[in-house]
């Protein structure tokens, strides 16, 4: 159970460590007089230089010991965020960023085979759900922790303490975590198959998902102000309760071993649905409180059922299939982000919601039909 706590503390700084800038966006901005924009671009630039990055690095980094890469990719972030504190200007941080940004899409790509690896009597879903328990973690304490930080003493504090964090989670690995081979066992450094199209369902699936809910997500605390109609002092209440709404549907999409595939069709239903309730429950505050937890319990489960329905369907291509899973996840974030913001300034605030909407349509007919693929070759064997 310590090693699959460790990884998840680590996913927790990780994944906390992605997000800081939102939240620090002002502080930022204000000290090295730069665009609210530009300051973004550490978000968003972050997302494609991960999507970009995935499958080489991972493929590259096949046959590097998994505890040894784990706490190398851990240190990178520790040191990359230590550099950060104490940036003298807006490209230093930039360039500190992108080092970080580097480590991304290996980091989850072999997160969940090594969750699998360090406990091999553990389902794939549910050794998935307690590591990946940590990003569940980030949205609920991480992020609103960085962000108070950040105002109340500076957002070079912030990335201060993420970086002693970074520091405790190595300790912990170093001590805790078992050693394990790199692929020469598993064979997950192979490229990938041609011959399995489920698996490039899946991804399609987990692009048009993610672009679905980053579209909206991206901008949802003006979505929940001028379309929902909510106070603003009550914003950070429903974070809150989209935070631990997700606790609830990461420990769900754990619990369904075996049947990952359905876990994603429900999850992709609820963003779906919060969205659209969003769009005609429009000026209707207290409905903001339901969507917000169906919509945080919706995307918990969909990252845990994304990540293990990878595994069920390309057991021997682990970390490899776990990198597509990762390029089309930031390919996702950052599509998602940049067609809210389009759809935000030339249309409004309903504009980003239907389209967020019909984006995750989409990929539920995506995955009817890689459902259907699965069902046809079942029948064939």
């Amino acid at each position: 159970m310590w090693p699959l706590l460790t990884l998840a503390f680590g996913a927790f700084i990780a994944q906390t460590t992605e997000y800081l800038p939102i939240g620090l966006l002002p502080q930022i901005g204000f000290e090295f007089d730069v665009p609210k924009g530009m300051v973004g671009g550490l978000v968003t630039g972050y997302a494609w230089i991960a999507a970009i990055t995935a499958i080489p690095l991972t493929l590259a980094t096949a046959r590097v010991n998994r505890k040894t890469l784990f706490l190398v990719l851990l240190g990178i972030i520790t040191l990359a965020n230590t550099f950060s504190a104490v940036a003298p200007s807006y490209i230093s941080l930039a360039a500190f960023r992108i080092s970080i940004a580097l480590t991304h899409g290996v980091f989850w790509s072999i997160l969940a085979s090594f969750a699998t690896r360090v406990a091999p009597r553990m389902s794939h879903a549910r050794a998935t759900a307690w590591v990946f328990s940590g990003i569940s973690a980030a949205v609920v304490g991480g992020v609103p922790l960085a962000t108070a930080i950040g105002g109340w003493v500076g957002w070079r504090l912030a990335f201060g303490l993420f970086a002693a964090l970074g520091a405790a989670a190595l300790g912990a690995g170093l001590v805790v975590i078992p050693p394990t081979s790199g692929s020469s066992t598993t064979n997950s450094h192979a490229r990938l198959s041609r011959q399995n199209p489920r698996l490039y369902g899946a991804a399609i699936v987990t692009l048009l998902s993610l672009t679905s809910h980053f579209c909206s997500y991206t901008f949802v605390l003006p979505l929940l102000d001028s379309v929902v109609g909510v106070v603003k002092t009550e914003l950070p209440l429903l974070l809150l309760i989209f935070g631990i709404a997700g606790i609830a549907g990461n420990a769900a999409g754990g619990s369904m071993s075996g049947r990952s595939q359905h876990a994603v069709a429900l999850s992709v239903a609820g963003i779906v649905a919060a969205q659209a309730m969003m769009l005609f429950a429009w000026k209707k505050p207290i409905l903001g409180w339901f969507e917000m937890a169906v919509w945080g319990a919706s995307i918990s489960m969909l990252i845990v059922g994304l990540q293990s329905w990878i595994l069920e369907i390309a057991p021997e291509e682990a970390d490899a299939a776990s990198a597509l899973y990762v390029t089309m996840f930031n390919m996702g974030i950052g599509s998602g982000a940049l067609l809210g913001g389009v759809a935000l300034d030339q249309a409004g605030s309903s504009a980003v919601l239907r389209l967020g909407t019909l984006c995750g349509i989409a990929s539920l007919v995506v995955l009817g039909l890689t459902a259907r693929i699965s069902g046809v070759r079942q029948t064939e064997a």
